[in-house]
């Protein structure tokens, strides 16, 4: 039986706190304001579907009274005051924020929502931290390395269980559904939908599961992604129930051997949109490039889509701490497709598969 998510130790949250604020001195700012869910849990550890952090010369989290118990528990490394009501935030923020000149928002709220900020603050030049953030939770911390090994663990367990339970005749929605029950059983869960394709039904990239059939000697592909201890997971595996027939072997060996391409070439330093040059002029070679059409990975964590991506438009350059996905894949419409998907963790000196 899995046991409940579990945060990270205090000394996590605080060392984020504090690189925020070392940002914050960088550009003068004199406030900032997060208030979207995940990066809300990214500084305090408290998951709640409400809450401000307001970094001034004092951090401080605010939130509503359904929270402010278990905020006090969990946010003791900070004051904890009681939100706001939201007739009231103009008035409010405008009151606190008199003396403001600079202060950083998130790019990704609601235009509403900054529009209120604007008319609160008309006289404050407005910052997005949004890509800082993101450089911030793109390099895992050795804990977050220990729980994105367990979450990783996790799904491959979580996949060995349904391998061995598959069985021609089962329908693609009976196969989610024992892929959600055997994520309930070795994490807290999904991090995305997961995807099952039988036959043809895996030409399409991402495929939402119905009635088709898995049959004997048919390919399959399965995307699935445990989250446990709040990171997500993500892996892609693409078999026959039987023997596949020798065109597929074919570009089950073309992927394969692009993925080993771009995983080999993984290391400190390296542009990201050069690993996915590495595995996609291989497919190009092999003559099917027009059918790899999705980038070769993406960065995980807390969200099972973050930054930076191996894309041919990322000119981001890899370092040590950044876990990613290495997902090629070659999808021939009306006949099937492949994808084989890990997770890395680039290391000091290349990387290492989890």
């Amino acid at each position: 039986m899995t046991k409940p998510a579990h945060n990270l130790p205090a000394t996590e949250f605080t060392a984020r706190i504090k690189a925020l604020t070392a940002f914050q001195s960088r550009h003068a700012l004199d406030a900032v304001f997060v208030s979207t869910g995940i990066n809300r849990y990214y500084f305090t550890g408290l998951e709640a579907s409400n809450g401000v952090l307001l970094l001034t010369s004092v951090p401080a989290f605010y939130t509503d009274f359904r929270y402010l118990l278990v905020a006090r528990k969990c946010v003791s490394f900070m004051a904890v005051k009681c939100i706001w009501r939201q007739v009231d935030e103009q008035d409010t923020l405008a009151a606190m924020g008199r003396t403001w000149r600079r202060v950083g928002y998130e790019g990704a709220i609601s235009a509403a929502r900054f529009e209120t900020l604007r008319k609160a603050l008309p006289h404050v030049e407005w910052m997005d931290v949004s890509a800082a953030i993101s450089e911030m939770r793109s390099i895992k911390s050795p804990a977050e390395q220990r729980a994105m090994r367990d979450a990783v663990r996790a799904n491959g367990r979580a996949f060995a269980n349904v391998r061995g339970q598959l069985r021609a005749g089962m329908r693609e929605w009976d196969v989610r559904n024992l892929i959600r029950r055997e994520m309930d059983a070795v994490g807290q869960g999904e991090a995305f939908d997961t995807i099952v394709c039988a036959g043809k039904n895996s030409a399409e990239c991402h495929h939402h599961p119905d009635g088709t059939v898995i049959r004997m000697n048919r390919p399959v592909l399965i995307d699935m992604g445990v989250k446990l201890g709040y990171y997500c997971s993500d892996m892609t595996r693409s078999f026959c129930m039987g023997t596949p027939a020798p065109f597929y072997r074919e570009i089950y060996r073309i992927v394969s051997e692009a993925q080993r391409k771009a995983i080999r070439g993984i290391r400190p330093g390296r542009c990201c949109a050069g690993i996915d040059a590495l595995a996609r002029r291989h497919i190009e070679k092999a003559g099917y490039g027009k059918y790899f059409g999705h980038s070769l990975g993406h960065s995980l964590g807390l969200e099972v889509h973050e930054t930076p991506n191996f894309a041919a438009t990322c000119k981001t350059v890899l370092k040590p701490g950044m876990t990613l996905t290495v997902e090629p894949g070659i999808y021939l419409p009306g006949r099937f497709g492949i994808r084989i998907e890990d997770v890395i963790l680039v290391t000091s000196n290349g990387c290492e598969v989890l």
